[in-house]
């Protein structure tokens, strides 16, 4: 055989499997990790992203954050007006500020190109068709085709069919693959966007001289042989608290030096 066989390469990246030859069978590639996903593309607080209880679904709401425990996870877009590909206009991008009326290429990530928009797998199940418009939002998006240049006229007969399209929420890529726009339309989405941090910002803040740091709590059950250390400099901002303490002991040249249960 010889030739790549990309439907064969593709089911077999999607089951992280590696891919060499058509040659082989899908049973005889070897497991590995096929994904190259980097710290920023990592969520970490999607724990505070709520399930229910959604907190905006209007106009006078564009724009707004929603903030927990003092940390902003969710940003709420009503009816922000997307970028139409310059090949075609099947596809269109969530660019902020909108991009070019000629578009934008489909090449390359444009500057203002935003990401990470929240489906509704964070969603409670009872929210499962909710649309970020209705009165008890979801996370689902609203698409609108339109001609008008003023979102407020806007209806129910502008809204497009979820058969019509699909949308990629992670990279914030509109396809249609029925009913594409026409030369005079315009395209309108109303959705929620992840901006909570990511592994990379996480990793980014603190002491950027030390090992480690944590923002939040930090919690470490040590076992016999898997017990916690640090080697180089430890920053610790914020009150320490030591439960339990048996012996605590700093080892030099000079010998050990114990403090025992004295220390307090």
């Amino acid at each position: 055989m010889g030739l790549i066989a990309s439907a064969s390469k593709a089911i077999r990246l999607l089951a992280s499997r590696r891919y060499t030859s058509g040659d082989l069978t899908t049973a005889q590639e070897a497991f590995t990790s096929v994904l190259d996903i980097s710290a920023d593309e990592i969520y970490i607080q999607q724990n505070l992203l709520p399930s229910t209880g959604l907190p905006f679904s209007g106009s006078s709401q564009n724009r707004s954050t929603y903030t927990t425990g003092g940390k902003t996870v969710l940003k709420y877009w009503y009816r922000h007006p997307l970028t139409k590909s310059n090949v075609d206009r099947d596809v269109w991008f969530f660019v902020n500020p909108s991009g070019s009326t000629d578009g934008v290429t489909p090449q390359l990530i444009q500057s203002g190109q935003l990401t990470s928009f929240t489906s509704n797998k964070y969603s409670d199940v009872s929210l499962t068709n909710a649309v970020a418009e209705d009165a008890t939002p979801g996370y689902n998006i609203v698409v609108y085709k339109s001609t008008a240049t003023d979102t407020s006229s806007l209806d129910s007969g502008d809204k497009v069919s979820i058969n019509d399209y699909q949308f990629d929420y992670k990279t914030g890529v509109l396809q249609f693959d029925a009913n594409k726009p026409g030369a005079s339309d315009r395209i309108y989405m109303t959705t929620y966007q992840y901006v909570g941090q990511t592994l990379a910002t996480n990793l980014s803040t603190g002491n950027t001289n030390a090992l480690f740091t944590a923002t939040g709590s930090a919690f470490s059950t040590g076992t016999s042989g898997t017990d916690v250390q640090v080697t180089g400099s430890l920053y610790l901002k914020g009150d320490l608290t030591i439960e339990n303490l048996g012996t605590l002991a700093n080892r030099d040249s000079a010998g050990i030096l114990d403090f025992g249960d004295d220390f307090n």
